[in-house]
This record gives structure tokens, sequence and C-alpha cells, in this order.
């Protein structure tokens, strides 16, 4: 099962675009199908294509369930419940999830403002919640130790296991009058404590103009770390 969930990982960042932010296993194996057609083929000889009457007791569906379960463990997707199935499952209702990362944070009165601004504001939320961008950005800051580019905050009074949830990502090098749509990196990013991001958005919504982090540290009287290259 490892091995199998080994080479589902090698296809998950790529299958996302596909998934959206909701989707159920039924979208994933089908996903799977078109786009990873390797993989696919790789479950299907050794559990052949599953469905009743098959006399096996995994099917290719099981394990990506199975898969999508130990994610949903590991807290990377959601687990929804169940929904009505589509033509083409085995069932009338199938199991629903949606990519963590996606899942918006609860919406503060700052961010009410900030959106309410002007159009840019909504596209810059986008941008800082589109999927798999923070776990991205803590992936890369962990290897020189989480913190808040602002108040220098490591999240060192909470247990271990529970410190990667104060960090939210910001977007912070395009200012709102950049035109057009471009790809996002971590290097646009900076990550952040939820209290100073909250901080921030309320700062630009209240002086309705862009701060990039180094000048926002002015504002607020901190001196930014040096980040890391």
């Amino acid at each position: 099962m490892a091995e199998l969930f080994g080479m589902l990982d090698d296809e998950w960042e790529a299958l996302q675009p596909y998934l959206g932010g909701k989707f159920t296993t039924q979208t994933f194996r089908n996903a799977l199908e078109q786009h990873a057609p390797r993989a696919w083929a790789k479950l299907v000889e050794r559990y052949g294509q599953g469905g009743k009457g098959s006399g096996n007791y995994y099917s290719p569906s099981n394990i990506l369930y199975n898969y999508l379960n130990d994610k949903a463990r590991n807290s990377l997707v959601v687990r929804r419940g169940f929904v009505p199935s589509k033509k083409g499952w085995g069932t009338g209702i199938v199991v629903e999830w949606e990519i963590a990362d996606a899942v918006a944070p609860v919406t503060s009165e700052e961010d009410k403002q900030f959106i309410e601004g002007r159009a840019e504001r909504r596209e810059h939320l986008f941008r800082e919640r589109k999927a798999g961008l923070r776990r991205d950005l803590l992936r890369a800051r962990k290897r020189t130790g989480l913190s808040c580019d602002i108040c220098k905050s490591t999240g060192s009074h909470l247990p271990e296991d529970m410190r990667d949830s104060i960090f939210e990502a910001h977007h912070d090098k395009e200012p709102f009058s950049t035109p057009g749509e471009r790809a996002v990196t971590i290097k646009d990013m900076a990550l952040l404590c939820a209290n100073c991001h909250r901080l921030l958005h309320r700062l630009v919504a209240l002086r309705d103009q862009w701060f990039e982090v180094e000048e926002a540290c002015e504002q607020f009287g901190f001196e930014i770390r040096a980040m890391s290259a």
C-alpha cells in the first residue's frame, strides 16, 4: 500500500487542477484515468478494473479512497461526507473531499473591509488562498525555521504539531495596480502569523494603498528579518 500511495503522491500536484476545490473519489478516479494513465494502469494491473463481480476484495477505487482518507488524517484534505455519485459509479453515493489549502479561512472583519474596497483586493485574496501555496511556503520555510516576517513569532509556546496552524501565506510582491494574470510562486509570498496578517489587511484597507511587508514593518514598528534567498 505504501508503494501505491507513493506513486499517487507523485501525481497529486499535477492532478489538483482537474479536481477543483471540492471533488469526489469518483472525480479523483476519472482524473487519474485521463491525466495519469500510467499510474491508473498500475492499479488496474494489480487489482483489475474492480466493480461488482470482480471477485477482488480491493479495487482501484478502494485504493483511491484509502489514499484520500490517509490525506484527510494528515489534514491535507477535508472529508465532507457523502454526495450523490454520477453515472458509472457502483453505488448511488460517493465521498466528497476538499483540498485543505483551498478551504478559505473564516472571513474576518478586516478581510470584509479589504475585499469590499476594490476588485484587485479580491484577486489578492484569491492568490493568497490558491490551493497548495500555503503548504509549499511552509515546506520551504521550515528549512530555516518558521517565523512571522513581521513580529518574528515562531509559535514556540505551542506544541510542535500545532505550530504550523498560526501561519498564513500573504501575497506580498505585486501592488493592486499590476494588471493581468500571472503565475504565483512562493517567492511572491510572505509568511505571517494570523494576527499580523489581519493587521496588514487592516492597514491596507484603512490607508487605501499597498504596503509590502517591509513597509508594513515600519508602520508597525518592527524590523523585518532577512528573507531567505
